[in-house]
């Protein structure tokens, strides 16, 4: 029987979400698909929307640089702060 996954702690979100982060723009719909992918991947219990609120946390926070809205997923897009 395999345990199930683990809720995600902000803080260990935040560390996937940046981790995750390239230097290149990308479309914050592909952006959280990889990070929701990579929490799965690593047992953590996870959605979309929980990716979101995180991702536009740290953009408020200068965390990630954002273009566009990031809350428009498919118009918004997302990197590493150079």
């Amino acid at each position: 029987m395999t345990t199930p996954p683990e809720p995600a702690d902000p803080d260990a979100l935040d560390a996937l979400i940046l981790q995750s982060a390239d230097a290149e723009w990308c479309k914050v719909a592909v952006f959280i698909a990889k990070v929701v992918d990579a929490a799965k991947a690593r047992g953590i219990d996870t959605s979309g929307q929980a990716v979101a609120q995180r991702v536009y946390a740290l953009v408020e926070g200068k965390g990630l640089e954002a273009k566009g809205n990031v809350r428009r997923w498919r118009a918004g897009e997302v990197r590493k702060v150079a």
